[in-house]
């Protein structure tokens, strides 16, 4: 018997059935990543994704509800690994920046699902709470509480439109020129006087 309170362990079949879904969803995100690498987001569509991977479509929408279920997925990982190296990369608010423009410049197909950049659309406001995780790494660098610190706002905002001018070939440099930049503007923030907190914003 199963101890009051405790679930009962899923059976042997049960398993089975939900690493080999599990595997199957992976095999789908990797071929939309392909086709993305390869021709762009919008190249992206159920019928594409089960030709690539031999399925039917109607298999495919076994496990993902459609193409935004799918960019879904990726958001919602993309900002997951994001606040990861963000708060692996130290204890400095310095640290926390680099670590995300590194993030962008070596995963831009990812960072552009992330963003909606290019043309990609995507549920954005069903990823809340993900991105906000990026936020919260980056207050816990700045020893802030309020989330809505400007602070948080501004290095955020530094960091993404150094990362998406890069993109879009309007900031032609090399990444250290991009990190000297990052580093040079996150130096002034930190040095000018903070706002009392209830000013008009």
């Amino acid at each position: 018997m199963t101890p009051s309170g405790q679930e009962p362990e899923p059976s042997k079949s049960r398993q089975r059935r939900e690493r080999e879904r599990a595997e199957t969803r992976a095999e789908i995100l990797r071929a939309a990543r392909e086709l993305a690498r390869a021709e762009g987001w919008e190249a992206v569509s159920m019928r594409r994704l089960a030709d690539r991977i031999g399925y039917s479509t109607n298999y495919a929408y076994r496990y993902f509800k459609g193409r935004d279920d799918i960019l879904l997925a990726f958001v919602k990982d993309g900002f997951a690994r994001l606040a990861d190296n963000m708060r692996s990369s130290g204890t400095s608010v310095q640290a926390a920046a680099a670590a995300y423009l590194d993030f962008a410049l070596d995963e831009p197909d990812l960072y552009q699902v992330m963003y909606g950049l290019g043309g990609v659309h995507v549920p954005a406001a069903e990823t809340v709470s993900e991105g906000d995780a990026v936020g919260a790494v980056m207050a816990d660098a700045l020893g802030v509480t309020n989330p809505d610190d400007d602070r948080i706002a501004r290095i955020w905002a530094t960091a993404h439109g150094l990362a998406a001018l890069h993109a879009i070939r309007k900031l032609p440099v090399d990444r250290t020129h991009l990190h000297r930049l990052l580093a040079a503007s996150v130096d002034d923030l930190l040095r000018a006087p903070r706002q009392p907190e209830g000013d008009a914003r």
